[in-house]
């Protein structure tokens, strides 16, 4: 079964455009590990969160949350790779959009749940 991110990404226009978005979120959660953000106890703050909370959680909920307990990047922007890497394992998938409270004209928040 060919998905709809598998027929977008085999688009030469939107592979790229995903390439490019996975090497600034690579730099990004490099920079921030290099200043002391501990990715690896941001994931799992999340899946606690998510877990904890048995509903789905905006991205912004759980950022918010997880600075809040003192995980705090130098730039939120590094939350990016960690969402991404629960996905690819798995562990937390996207169940929907809310609206957002934060940014500029950007589309609606994602919605996360964890799978296990």
């Amino acid at each position: 079964m060919i998905t709809t991110t598998d027929a977008i990404d085999s688009l030469p226009l939107f592979a790229a455009a995903r390439r490019a978005g996975e090497t600034a979120a690579a730099a990004c959660q490099a920079k921030a590990q290099a200043a002391g953000f501990d990715t690896d106890a941001a994931r799992a703050l999340v899946l606690e969160l998510l877990r904890e909370a048995g509903r789905p959680m905006s991205g912004e909920e759980l950022v918010d949350r997880v600075q809040e307990r003192g995980l705090v990047p130098h730039d939120a922007r590094a939350f990016g790779a960690v969402f991404g890497t629960l996905a690819r394992k798995g562990l937390i998938e996207a169940v929907g959009f809310a609206a957002r409270r934060k940014g500029h004209g950007t589309s609606g928040a994602r919605m996360w749940r964890a799978t296990k």
